[in-house]
């Protein structure tokens, strides 16, 4: 496999598991199509294979807002020719002539304009990453663990993995640059990112009793041992109460 990564110049990058922003190229189209599916096949929802190509072609004929252009355009340096253009030429009886172009012709027309088109798609894709990093960082907070800590870990149930949950505690072994953690879970070692931990503190019956009394504030970054169920609906489903575990 990294010989052919090599010939085909595709550098591998390794992400940690449940962290859709690691790829979001990747994960915002698996969620954009996931969303189609859903709306589509609400009637019949196991013939949602039967859609698949459908929704595809769809996806690929529509301009996105990031760079403006459809993916077709920006593959094939021209619009799509779609269902409704064919039907309009049905009606209207006007149907383009192409232009008659030697392959040469073409071939240095179909440059140019992809390079124009790639370099406007480049820009405005710029300008959308800006802005969505602007909106992300005004929530965004720094967190930070040591080895040795226990933390409570999202993870997925074990009867749905559209289903998450938080699971634990665990220890943090080490850390692995800026925003990912080691973590010991049943004895393997495994590497998670911030936003998928939370801090554990272990319940002591006198401070408990003592914060309930006083209506101490309880602190947001870190959760008790009592019985807790935290379920994280992903996928834009409902699920039941009953369908989860409890923490012990």
């Amino acid at each position: 496999m990294k010989e052919v990564c090599r010939l085909h110049g595709i550098k591998q990058k390794a992400s940690t598991p449940y962290h859709p922003m690691c790829n979001g190229l990747v994960e915002r189209f698996n969620a954009t199509l996931k969303t189609c599916l859903r709306r589509l096949c609400s009637e019949q929802p196991r013939q949602w294979h039967r859609n698949i190509n459908p929704l595809l072609f769809a996806y690929r004929e529509v301009p996105q807002e990031s760079t403006h252009f459809a993916p077709f355009e920006l593959l094939y340096g021209r619009t799509v020719r779609g269902p409704m253009h064919i039907l309009r030429e049905l009606w209207t009886k006007d149907i383009e002539m192409p232009e008659v172009k030697t392959s040469y012709e073409y071939v240095l027309n179909l440059r140019e304009r992809l390079d124009d088109t790639l370099k406007i798609a480049r820009e405005e894709l710029e300008k959308a990453q800006g802005r969505q990093k602007h909106y992300y960082d005004r929530t965004a907070k720094c967190r930070k663990l040591s080895a040795g800590e226990k933390v409570l870990v999202l993870l997925p149930t074990d009867s749905n993995k559209l289903l998450m949950q938080w699971k634990g505690p665990f220890e943090v072994v080490a850390t692995v640059g800026v925003n990912d953690y080691r973590i010991n879970i049943g004895g393997k070692v495994k590497t998670f990112h911030a936003n998928l931990l939370i801090g554990y503190i272990a319940r002591d019956q006198d401070i408990h009793e003592a914060a309930v009394n006083e209506r101490l504030p309880i602190s947001s970054s870190a959760i008790s041992a009592a019985s807790l169920t935290v379920i994280e609906d992903i996928e834009g489903e409902h699920f039941n109460d009953s369908d989860c575990e409890t923490l012990p």
